[in-house]
């Protein structure tokens, strides 16, 4: 059976598809995406097939939401110099 994943509660699942819904990246779009829908308890591999992300990113990504917050997601690498 799909392991599902505890979300942190940074943002409350209506805030997480707003942002979701009203971003213009579609790096960020698809990260909020996934913690949106992981929140509202669909598992690993249904999201996974949803956005086309692989599971172990899917697992990255819930890992570092977790511990950073909504500050993580998106294309961090313009941050790069």
């Amino acid at each position: 059976m799909p392991k599902r994943v505890v979300i942190e509660p940074h943002l409350s699942t209506g805030d997480l598809e707003n942002r979701y819904r009203q971003s213009q990246d579609s790096i960020e779009r698809g990260h909020y995406q996934i913690i949106w829908l992981l929140a509202l308890g669909k598992t690993t591999l249904e999201v996974s097939t949803v956005t086309g992300y692989g599971v172990s990113w899917i697992y990255e990504l819930v890992r570092s939401y977790n511990r950073y917050g909504p500050e993580i997601l998106g294309d961090l690498r313009r941050n790069n110099r």
